[in-house]
C-alpha cells in the first residue's frame, strides 16, 4: 500500500485554456464505498496506453487544512468491477488535464461529463504550506474552493441532488 502526503487546492475555472488538447490527459472514473467518514473511493485512470485501477482512503490532516494523507492500493480490473458494484450514489466521469505552470508545478484540471457535465474545477499541489500559501494562480483560475464540501468529488458522488448547486461555477456556455 502507498501513503502519500499531499498539500493540495481546488479552485473554480473560469475559462478553459485554448490549448486543452495539446496537454497530457487522462479519463477518470471514481466511485466511493461509503457515505460518511473519509471518503473510501474507487478510481479507474485510462491514459491512451494503459488502464490503471486504484483503492483509495482520503483524509484531511484536521478540518479545514488542504492537508490529506491520501492510502492507495492497486487492483486488478477484475476485481475493480467487483468493487464497484457496491458504490454509493453516482460515478463521477472526469477528464483531467496536466498543465504544466510555473515553479515545476502542474494544473491537474477536471472536466466534468454526464450529471456535472459543464462542471470544470482544477487542483495544484504544492511541495510545501508556505509555497500554497504564497502562489499566484494563473488568471483562468478563480476562487479557491478547497474546504467547500460540495467541491468535494465525495459529497458529489453521494450527496449532490440537483447540477444546478453548481451553475455559477458552470463554464459559460453551459449555463
Amino acid at each position: 500500500m502507498a501513503m502519500e502526503h499531499e498539500i493540495e487546492k481546488k479552485y473554480q475555472v473560469l475559462e478553459l485554456p485554448t490549448n486543452l488538447n495539446d496537454y497530457e490527459y487522462m479519463e477518470i472514473e471514481q466511485s466511493y464505498l461509503n457515505k460518511g467518514g473519509a471518503p473510501i473511493r474507487l478510481r479507474k485512470f485510462k491514459d491512451r496506453n494503459s488502464i490503471r485501477c486504484v483503492f483509495s482512503k482520503k483524509a484531511r490532516l484536521e478540518e479545514g487544512s488542504f492537508e490529506c494523507i491520501e492510502h492507495n492500493i492497486e487492483l486488478p480490473e477484475d476485481i475493480y468491477n467487483q468493487l464497484v458494484t457496491a458504490k454509493e450514489g453516482r460515478t463521477i466521469f472526469k477528464t483531467r488535464y496536466r498543465i504544466p505552470i510555473d515553479d515545476n508545478l502542474n494544473i491537474d484540471l477536471d472536466v466534468f461529463h454526464d450529471f456535472f457535465e459543464g462542471l470544470c474545477i482544477a487542483e495544484i499541489e504544492y511541495s510545501s504550506i508556505e509555497q500554497a500559501n504564497s502562489f499566484c494562480v494563473p488568471n483562468w483560475l478563480g476562487k479557491e474552493v478547497t474546504t467547500q464540501e460540495e467541491f468535494a468529488n465525495g459529497y458529489m458522488a453521494t450527496k449532490a441532488n440537483d447540477i444546478s448547486e453548481y451553475n455559477s461555477f458552470m463554464l459559460s456556455k453551459h449555463k
